[in-house]
């Protein structure tokens, strides 16, 4: 296997680990919520004060207003923590029994650590380091740009590097010419190993080159910021904002995310909507056809995706270069 292969095989474990982490979670607040029915609307009432905070902060103008709202909720956050662990303890439970419990408190699961751009956590490069030697493969990964852009790695079989041809051409233009570009928005979507993530970077790469401002991030990542936001883990709303704020927003692998209730929908519909309506530019890299896009997210987030008013649609077809 090569490295990507290892990198998303490693990240569909972490995903599941998730998924494993918030049904853990789930069965011991239904079992407190069972012995005492108001910790379970005081956990409601958190998540609607942190999403009522954030739509509140989104339309204040400074950054002090958006700090004493903040503040306002934390507030309110602590007293209901409080209720909470005080109610936890008359049931003979610790006070952090509804927590998440995480294999890896520092990435909290996720495999990535830091600001966007993010970079992998040192649990998961040494669980990819033990895969790779496991497996015997320790290939590099060189920088992925324009200047590195190799068009013979395609097939000519089924018009595969014509298509490719024409993409390039449409995502150089995108990235020589931002933040002037036909399009604010670009859609690269195809089946895995057709090259979408690395003309992702290479868009990336030119802006940044040129002088641009970016923000590169993986849908994980995207998704911690919105969790973070959601959880009032991010007081003053400034990861998820620098994600609405971004000139340019590279989004890579959308819909590898965790799907989490009242978070993944919600919260990536107003980062769209509101990027559309700020006229920021946007590019997203999916696996996702648009059916599937629509059947994961729903009509108003795929709808935003897909606007031809506002986005250019590039589709990949043909063979997994990975496999050849």
């Amino acid at each position: 296997m090569t490295r990507s292969e290892h990198i998303r095989a490693l990240l569909e474990e972490y995903a599941q680990q998730r998924m494993a982490d918030e049904a853990d979670q789930d069965a011991r607040l239904e079992e407190a919520a069972r012995r005492d029915p108001e910790i379970a609307r005081l956990r409601e009432e958190q998540a609607d004060l942190a999403l009522r905070t954030m739509r509140q902060i989104l339309a204040l103008d400074t950054r002090e207003a958006r700090v004493d709202a903040a503040q306002r909720m934390r507030q309110r956050g602590i007293a209901n923590n409080a209720e909470i662990r005080r109610r936890l303890a008359a049931l003979g439970l610790p006070g952090d029994y509804l927590e998440m419990r995480y294999r890896c408190p520092v990435c909290r699961d996720t495999g990535y650590v830091g600001d966007a751009p993010s970079r992998f956590c040192e649990c998961f490069e040494a669980r990819l380091r033990a895969r790779q030697h496991e497996d015997g493969s320790m290939a590099g990964v060189d920088e992925q740009c324009f200047e590195r852009f190799d068009l013979m790695r395609f097939p000519e079989a089924d018009g595969q590097r014509d298509r490719m041809a024409v993409a390039r051409k449409i995502c150089e233009a995108y990235a020589d010419g931002f933040p002037d570009t036909r399009y604010r928005n670009l859609l690269l979507t195809g089946a895995g190993g057709l090259g979408k993530t690395f003309l992702l970077n290479c868009i990336y790469a030119r802006v940044v080159d040129r002088g641009g401002s970016a923000v590169r991030i993986t849908a994980f990542r995207m998704f911690e910021a919105m969790r973070r936001q959601h959880m009032g883990e991010d007081a003053a709303g400034e990861g998820f904002r620098s994600l609405l704020d971004a000139p340019l927003l590279l989004i890579d692998d959308l819909g590898t995310e965790p799907m989490m209730r009242n978070i993944t929908v919600e919260y990536l519909f107003t980062l769209l909507n509101e990027r559309i309506a700020a006229k920021r530019h946007t590019v997203v890299a999916t696996n996702l056809s648009p059916v599937q896009l629509q059947e994961r997210y729903g009509e108003r987030v795929s709808s935003r995706l897909l606007d031809r008013a506002v986005c250019g649609a590039i589709q990949l077809k043909g063979k997994d270069l990975r496999t050849l």
